[in-house]
Parts: C-alpha cells; structure tokens; sequence
C-alpha cells in the first residue's frame, strides 16, 4: 500500500452527494488522481482531486461501463489525471461491504494504477450535518488482498465537511448527473460543471 490518501472536497461531494441523489439504490463512479510526474512527488500521499459518477441502475460489469471508462481517460488525460480508484455506496443503509462488482472493478483500476484506491461509501453516517466523512477507504496489500486503511492515514481538505453538508442541505443532489443520465439524455454532462462552480463559489464564500 501507499503514504497517505487526501481526498479534495469535490471528491468527498460528488461521492456523497450520488449516493444522496439514489438513496433507494446502489450506486458507483470513479475518482481521479493526480499522474505520477505531474504534481508533488517529494512523498507518497496519492492526492485524488476529483469523482465521477458512473451508474445508479446497473453497477455490474457491462460494456457502458468500458465506455464510461475509456471516455472518462481521453477526458481528462490532458489535465494529467487518471482513474484511481473506484467508490461505491450499497443499495442497503448498513452495509458498507464491497461486493463482488466493486472489487472486479477496483481490481481493475488497479491493475493500471498501484495505488488504487477502493471507497466505499458507510449509507448510515451520511446525513445533513456531516461531523466525519462517511467513507471506508481500502487498498491492495502486499497479500493481494483489500484492507482498510486507518483514519489517521486518510486526510480529507478542511473545510470539505462543512461545504458538503452545505450542499446535501440545498439539496443539490438532485443536480448531479451520472454516466446513467448522460445515457437517458446526452445534455447531462458527468463531469458536473455546475456543481464545480458551486463548489468554488462556497469555499470562496467560506473564506470570508
């Protein structure tokens, strides 16, 4: 396994706020990380910058979902980022155990990428008034085998709590859009520049 794991605050957001947006299903999406040789590599923390959600109707392993992927790695290519992990929340509120899709796929991330991560998103701390992040984050170990990693070594960027409840509190969720809306009407963009903007927008507003 890596150093450390940061999580930005549009990662912990658009995690959240897909799960929030279905609560009556499973959901799952994919975040991205900075590429080796393209931001600090004094230390080993993986820093993942930002989450793209994928489905909400069909998690298995489907061609749309080698679509969404390949898209997904032409996109943002050109910003030196790439697929590092895959997150998922479970269609019941207490359980938070990755089943057999969410380790096919993160296995297969990871076979691109070592530091791969595998979220999964705990449905029963998600809430409007989020005190902690309501994330389990697991890597591959030398064994092959996903483990937890410890709180102390996932970091999540200040102020990432009080600006996502912020949003689940507007209701936002209900703006997000994923690969299974892009597919129903190809207006809805899966990169969510709308919810980019407000996420700028209250970080700004938070600093005054």
């Amino acid at each position: 396994m890596s150093g450390d794991i940061s999580l930005a605050c549009p990662v912990l957001a658009k995690m959240l706020l897909h799960a929030a947006r279905y609560p009556q299903s499973a959901v799952s999406g994919v975040v991205l990380a900075q590429a080796k040789g393209t931001g600090d590599d004094t230390n080993n923390t993986v820093y993942l910058v930002d989450a793209i959600p994928l489905f909400h109707l069909h998690l298995s392993l489907t061609p749309m979902l080698e679509i969404a992927l390949t898209q997904i790695e032409q996109r943002f290519r050109s910003q030196g980022l790439v697929i590092a992990g895959y997150y998922q929340a479970n269609e019941y509120i207490r359980d938070n155990v990755p089943d057999f899709v969410a380790l096919k796929i993160a296995e297969k991330i990871a076979e691109n990428n070592n530091d791969a991560c595998l979220i999964m998103i705990d449905n029963k701390r998600l809430c409007l008034n989020l005190q902690t992040a309501p994330i389990i984050v697991s890597q591959l170990s030398s064994e092959g085998k996903w483990k937890s990693r410890d709180k102390s070594s996932v970091h999540i960027e200040t102020g990432s709590l009080e600006v996502t409840s912020q949003l689940l509190q507007r209701k936002v969720q209900h703006d997000v859009n994923d690969f299974d809306n892009h597919l129903d009407d190809l207006t809805c963009d899966w990169t969510n520049p709308q919810i980019n903007k407000l996420l700028t927008t209250i970080a700004a507003a938070n600093q005054d």
